[in-house]
Parts: C-alpha cells; structure tokens; sequence
C-alpha cells in the first residue's frame, strides 16, 4: 500500500476560551413529529462530565449479514432492529448519546433508514437515502434508550444493515473514571487535503496519512478526536473509504459519483510518529479524497462545547413548509434559518444534524454555515440529478441562532433533521440573565479567533506543499 503524508501543527495546540469566561465558568422521510420523550430539553445545565466525547476506534456493533449485534439475515420493509450500545465494546453504561456510522448493504429497492433511542416512538425523521443495489453509508448522532439501545427502521424493501460505533458522549449516570471527557471545538469547515491539487487519484489501497500533531507530546496528547468531511469524486469503479480497518468504512461510493460524508475519527499514532488518522481507497479503481476539517475534540481539560441530545425532530422541510418557505431552494440561493427552541438556545454555538436533498433538476451540492459569514469553499452534501442524498451536518450558528442553506445549481427540495446541539457550559449564575448573553458574544468571539487562526495554519500547510 502506497502512503502520502499531510501535517498541521497548530491543530492539535488548541487555546482556551476568553479568560474572563473561563474564570467564571464552572465547567427523505414524511412531514416529521419529534419522538415521544426528549431525551433533555433546551438549556438544560451540564454536571460533571455530561456532555463531553469519549471516540474509540471504529468498531461494528451491528451487522445483519453476520448476526453480530442483531439476528441474522435481511431487514423487511418496515422492520426494525433493536442494537445495545451501552456496555458494549469498551462504549459503558450511562452513556447519554451515540457516534456511529449507519451503513445500507445492496437494499432491493430504494429506501430510508431512521435510527432512534429505544423506549421512544419512532419519529419521521430520516438518517440515511439508499438507492436499490447500492451501499451507502452515513455518521448517524442519536441518543441511546434509557435501556441502553437504538433502534433502526427500514422503510421499503430488504436490506442488510451495518454499524460502526466511533465513540460517545457522557451523561449523568456514565461512571466517572470513563473517558478523556474531551470537548467540541468549532473550526470549519476548512479544506485540509485534495487529491487533485497535485497528488493526483488515489490508486486501489493508497491512503493518505493526516496528521494533525503538534511535535509536542504534551499538546498532542490533548487532541483525542477530529470532525470531517470526506468527499469523493471522479472514481473510475465502486468501492469505499475507510480510516483504520478495512471491515470498517466511513464512505461508499460508485463509479463516476461525487459523494460527501461526515466522519469523526479518534486521533492514533500514524506512521512516522505523527498524530492522526488514514484515509484508505479500499475500491478496485482511481477516486480523488477531498478532507474538510470541521472541528476538534479536546481533552485538556478546558471549557469549549458538550452535546445535548435532543428528541429527533425535522426543523427544515421546504416540501411541506415545516421551518421554512415552502419552495425548493433555487440555484444560488442561500436561505436564512433559525434554529428553534426545541434544540437551540442562548448557550448553543452548532446544531447537530442531517440534511438532505431531494431529487434536486441538477447535480448539485449544498452548503450549511453561519448567517453573517462568508461561505466557505466546502460542501457539506454532494447529490447528483435525480437523486435523494443525506450527510450528517455540524451547522453552526450565529448569535440569533441562525444559519444559511446554500444550493449551488438547479433547484431542490431540502431538509434538515436535528439530533442535538453542542453548548458552551456558561455557569448557573448566569441562566436567563444578561450577564449570559454578553459572556455568548465574548465566547463567541474567541472560538472565530481560535477558527482563524487554524484556518491561517490550513493555508499554510497548503501553500507549503
């Protein structure tokens, strides 16, 4: 196997929040309905651990073709199956919320799948669009039954179903000796690496190595995990894109597709002494790797963002209207939304979601980012004409809680669900007063210093090639 290597330094070396707060602080489905029980409410406060990311390396919890996490054999239409997460796999009890990677294996038909927490009624929401005889995968973020479970619905047809659990997040009841209790930095997203700016497509098992190290084992030892975006184009036959091991994926793609997924991958030695993580073509042709960093976990110990679950719930659907105008989204638009109260709140910085295009009258790709800022040069979701796509979404928001979804060419429906949301721990004394809503901006402030600052270190690998 051929191996190319990427470094960036300043990644792992993340700063703390402006010192005044850090002194203070303590710490495509139907219309949709959200589950029955919200697994927190908005502007819930955080205790201990609450909240923060513990990833462990890719490790498949389910796979029906084999029987390991569920019976044997295909799931029908309608079907569902029920997958123990907690106590699983070096994943404890307690746990709050769930990373994993959903993936569909040669469906009969085209179909959707939706994960949920077990004990919940299934809501309308979708996680992953899959074409007939097709694989397709998915980062999935839900939060886990009081039973220590998830569901997942098939909604036509037969097929097997896969998933690669990376990590979780703490909640109240997760023993306290678990995890490096790392916590969520914003970034991007930034282009990192493309395979078509001088490295050219990558051959059958050649991988690239990013390495995110700093040369300081003490400050490399606080980067435990990394938010991507991995996207795809240009394969001369189908395959799929792992990180580690090769019974585990982060992307499938076919022949001649351009295709996004989020990935959150923990941080692991690389060769040459490096900190980070591969990127493996396991398909028989040539595709080009494009990875957009969107954020950082961090184990050092200092105030940044935890994950609040949230009951499923669709806040954006321009078919029905549900949050927004009911009208597709035209080329070149960039429509404004605001997150609701039912998942944002004074204390939230990004949304944790899925969004997904709907047989859009063009190839095309979508872009989610912050009102008020510029669009970044990334996609977050690449869908050809035709097509019904879905990608995870980390959407940050500006201080009124809002952001922007662009659509490049043609028009399309468009969708988002919400699983969750990442909040800064802004002290009780603070609550619904507005000593908080300054000490947002402050925070604020200083996680775009932070963004920039990495971004500066980007261009700076990137020039330096």
């Amino acid at each position: 196997m051929s191996n190319r290597t990427r470094s960036l330094a300043a990644v792992a070396a993340t700063a703390t929040l402006c010192a005044a707060i850090a002194g203070s602080a303590a710490q495509a489905a139907p219309v949709s309905s959200a589950a029955t029980t919200a697994p927190s409410a908005a502007g819930a406060d955080f205790v201990g651990a609450q909240g923060t990311y513990e990833p462990i390396n890719a490790t498949r919890f389910l796979d029906t073709r084999s029987g390991n996490g569920a019976p044997k054999g295909l799931v029908g239409a309608g079907g569902e199956v029920s997958v123990l997460i907690a106590g699983r796999g070096g994943v404890p009890s307690g746990l709050s919320a769930v990373v994993l990677n959903l993936t569909a294996v040669t469906p009969s038909t085209t179909t959707y799948l939706t994960a949920y927490p077990s004990g919940t009624t299934r809501p309308s929401t979708s996680n992953l669009n899959v074409v007939a005889s097709t694989n397709r995968a998915n980062l999935v973020t839900l939060p886990v039954g009081s039973d220590g479970r998830v569901r997942i619905y098939n909604s036509a047809g037969t097929t097997h179903i896969l998933a690669d659990v990376v990590g979780y997040y703490q909640g109240l009841a997760t023993p306290s000796t678990a995890g490096r209790q790392s916590q969520y930095l914003n970034i991007g997203p930034v282009r990192y690496y493309d395979s078509r700016q001088g490295d050219g497509a990558f051959a059958p098992g050649e991988s690239v190595a990013i390495d995110l190290g700093s040369g300081d084992p003490v400050e490399d030892a606080k980067l435990a995990a990394v938010a991507v975006n991995v996207t795809v184009t240009g394969a001369t036959g189908s395959g799929y894109i792992s990180t580690e091991s090769a019974s585990t994926s982060i992307l499938n793609y076919t022949k001649g597709q351009s295709l996004a997924n989020m990935a959150v991958v923990k941080a692991n030695p690389i060769a040459g002494g490096g900190l980070g993580f591969n990127v493996v073509n396991r398909g028989p042709g040539t595709v080009h790797v494009i990875v957009d960093l969107v954020g950082i976990y961090d184990s050092s110990g200092d105030e940044f963002l935890r994950f609040r679950p949230v009951a499923p719930q669709r806040i954006m659907d321009t078919r029905s209207g549900v949050g927004t105008a009911k009208t597709p989204l035209g080329a070149g638009e960039a429509r404004l939304q605001t997150a609701p109260a039912t998942v944002a709140n004074v204390d939230t910085f990004t949304v944790v979601a899925n969004t997904t295009a709907v047989r859009p009258t063009a190839s095309t790709y979508l872009t989610l980012y912050p009102n008020g800022f510029e669009r970044p040069e990334s996609s977050n979701l690449n869908v050809s004409k035709g097509a019904v796509g879905a990608n995870s979404t980390f959407i940050d928001l500006d201080e009124n809680l809002q952001y922007r979804v662009h659509n490049a060419v043609g028009s399309t429906p468009t969708i988002v669900d919400a699983f969750g949301a990442f909040d800064y721990a802004f002290p009780e004394f603070l609550a619904g007063s507005a000593a908080k809503a300054d000490a947002r901006q402050s925070a604020a402030h200083h996680l775009e210093q932070k963004r920039a600052a990495i971004t500066a270190a980007v261009e700076d690998a990137r020039t330096s090639r």
